[in-house]
């Protein structure tokens, strides 16, 4: 967020500088034609003085927009206030007020009004005022032009006056429309941060539940271990019973060690923890681990089209987003689940394929929400969605085009994979 915010100061100040150039550049060549055209009796060295300075004041605002140092409200409003000053200084030497393009003090405002907290702009604004008020009385007037020009006299002026106000309005355009659209693209950045923060904390709770609740389960589960054992151990058990208790005891096994992955990653998740693993022995893993959990889905497809060598850069929530979608599938369409994993455009692609009724027509857009889900809690499809959020990916639910449904977990290749060479 702050550097999101300091990259939108850096380009506020380089905008501004762009704008003294086209300034400096129009004041310059205005005062070689009055002088040399003209013939106007100005006061070339103190004027040439004054905008040398402004020259090396901008070069200078160049130089730190550049710096990693972040630009304050402060710093940033001592620059306009630096223009306001060279401004005055200029056209307290040629005619004070009565030079048209004393409007130029608009421009300084407008920017401020643009980027600048109220306070701030009000500094801006009454310095302006003061120093147009000040110029009505004190400036070194311009001395009566030769009797050739008294007649073109108002014209000049006039034409000074539009001269100026097309200037004035092409930058004040401009300025306005580079600093609304950098306000409103640090809005959203900033909306972004909000929802994501908000998301997150809404994560670390149910995390921090679910590991309170595989705490409390250790005990219970425990308890169903010991007296399956000693059921086992009862040399009377009829033969069909000890199968049944059997597969009971390996699913109490299974689900001791479901609440020690749940635990695991509670604490990952709150540490940041991440490994690397090669994709295709974690979805080999992965697949063996949900086998276990789903045994009644006997057709389970699993294409994984990476190179061998490529690694993967995960924590264990992104492993449980993966099984929750994949139990989704299962319970719609427990005889036909795919998994597809490749890599399309830069993007790394997941997508988990089923054969159910397929989804509601509206329901994809709030899937992902807490506790919205089209049965059950709705938990699993906010973890996976929080999980591709904290890679910088997303959840994408459609209908296929014959029968049933397809989610596709996409994410960023260079926040995920990595390449071994």
């Amino acid at each position: 967020m702050n550097i999101a915010l300091n990259d939108s100061a850096t380009l506020n100040l380089q905008r501004l500088c762009l704008i003294r150039g086209v300034v400096l550049t129009g004041q310059c060549i205005a005062l070689l034609f009055a002088v040399q055209v003209w013939q106007w009796p100005l006061p070339v060295a103190t004027l040439s003085a004054i905008l040398a300075a402004m020259a090396l004041i901008t070069l200078a605002t160049a130089w730190r927009a550049k710096q990693r140092w972040p630009i304050t409200d402060e710093e940033f409003v001592v620059h306009l206030l630096v223009d306001v000053i060279a401004l005055t200084l200029v056209m307290y030497e040629v005619g004070g007020a009565s030079n048209p393009f004393v409007s130029f003090f608009l421009v300084p405002i407008c920017i401020a009004a643009t980027t600048l907290p109220w306070r701030f702009t009000w500094l801006v604004a009454a310095s302006s005022v003061t120093a147009y008020s000040g110029l009505l009385f004190f400036y070194i007037p311009l001395l009566p032009l030769e009797p050739h020009h008294a007649g073109s006299g108002i014209n000049l002026h006039v034409m000074g006056m539009w001269f100026n106000f097309a200037v004035s309005a092409v930058l004040i355009t401009y300025f306005v429309v580079q600093m609304s659209g950098a306000v409103r693209r640090r809005d959203q950045e900033l909306a972004k941060v909000r929802e994501q923060r908000l998301q997150d904390e809404q994560l670390l709770a149910v995390a921090t539940l679910a590991a309170g609740t595989a705490h409390e389960l250790g005990t219970p589960l425990g308890t169903m271990r010991i007296v399956t054992d000693e059921l086992l151990d009862d040399d009377t058990l009829p033969d069909a019973l000890r199968d049944d208790l059997t597969t009971l005891d390996s699913q109490l096994v299974l689900c001791k060690d479901i609440l020690g992955r749940l635990t695991t990653t509670a604490q990952d998740f709150s540490a940041g923890r991440t490994r690397h693993i090669p994709v295709r022995k974690f979805f080999s893993l992965l697949k063996e681990h949900w086998q276990l959990l789903r045994p009644s889905v006997h057709d389970a497809r699993f294409t994984i089209d990476v190179a061998p060598q490529t690694l993967m850069l995960m924590d264990t929530t992104l492993e449980q987003a993966i099984i929750n979608l994949l139990n989704n599938a299962a319970d719609v369409s427990p005889e036909q689940v795919a998994l597809n994993c490749s890599i399309e455009n830069g993007v790394f692609v997941v997508a988990i394929e089923d054969e159910g009724p397929g989804l509601p027509h509206g329901q994809a857009d709030n899937l992902g929400k807490p506790f919205v889900s089209a049965k059950g809690l709705g938990l699993g499809l906010f973890v996976s969605h929080a999980a591709a959020n904290r890679y910088g990916g997303e959840l994408i639910w459609h209908n296929r085009k014959v029968i049933g449904s397809r989610v596709e977990l996409r994410l960023p290749c260079q926040g995920v994979l990595v390449d071994e060479n």
